[in-house]
């Protein structure tokens, strides 16, 4: 029964969610037209983006479908980070935008043809990864203006099972515009909404469970004169590596607990 109630709720939360993110622009338009163009009405449409998806968390817990954590949040309190998670997982963005009001993202341009994103994305303003130049200009506006700027270095959810592999974006990124790395580890148990594994294919054993890791800044290396092409590749491996061995070693912890 439990397991049954389990697959009812989540066929139910991601029918709402993809409803609000049909239905959202329409209902926050009338409270935006009223705020004058130009910053204040971009902070104001991130802020709705923030409750709505952090009511979908708490609705999701609420029903029993899933448990999340988060550890260290003091450390995203600064404004202006950029924020580098992994992500095996469908809903990391969302844990993510529902602890950050003022959260800006960088997403595939494939999603602005997705009719339950693309409203969502356009609303809050965030940064299609379609133009590399547009996404440097782009990304340095955003963290001027105080907005935490969230970046998924492999740029699709993880295979489990399979290595880590990170494009060069983010590392490009933080490289030209100089900006420290703020690492967010993301662990689900068990493996749930992964890319191979359908909505429906809910755990048997009760909710899964979502831990969010704020791990400490990272400082950019020293280039040494490299150029950011290859300053970039050198540090996307370091990222990498990083990320795989916190994986590794969180998952030790776990099972020694």
């Amino acid at each position: 029964m439990n397991w049954l109630w389990r697959l009812f709720a989540t066929g139910l939360s991601f029918t709402l969610f993809g409803l609000g993110g049909l239905l959202l622009p329409f209902y926050a338009l009338p409270w935006l037209l009223a705020t004058p163009k130009g910053i204040k009405r971009e902070c104001k449409a991130r802020w709705i983006v923030h409750i709505n998806f952090r009511f979908f968390m708490n609705m999701m817990r609420a029903l029993g479908i899933l448990h999340y954590y988060v550890e260290d949040i003091d450390r995203l309190r600064q404004p202006g980070q950029l924020v580098l998670a992994n992500h095996p997982s469908l809903i990391d963005v969302v844990l993510l935008i529902s602890l950050l009001p003022q959260a800006d993202c960088v997403v595939k341009s494939a999603l602005m043809k997705n009719p339950t994103m693309r409203g969502v994305i356009r609303l809050a303003g965030y940064i299609a990864n379609d133009d590399p130049e547009q996404v440097i200009a782009e990304a340095r506006a955003s963290l001027a203006r105080g907005n935490h700027l969230i970046i998924f270095p492999e740029g699709t959810r993880t295979v489990p099972g399979q290595p880590m592999s990170f494009q060069r974006g983010a590392a490009n990124v933080a490289l030209r515009l100089e900006q420290a790395i703020r690492p967010v580890l993301i662990t689900v148990e068990p493996a749930t909404l992964t890319k191979q594994v359908a909505w429906y294919e809910i755990p048997l054993s009760g909710p899964f469970e979502m831990v969010l890791r704020v791990l400490p800044e990272m400082p950019l290396p020293n280039r040494e004169g490299q150029p950011v092409s290859l300053a970039a590749r050198q540090l996307t491996k370091q990222l990498e590596h990083f990320f795989t061995e916190e994986l590794v070693h969180y998952a030790g912890t776990r099972a020694r607990a």
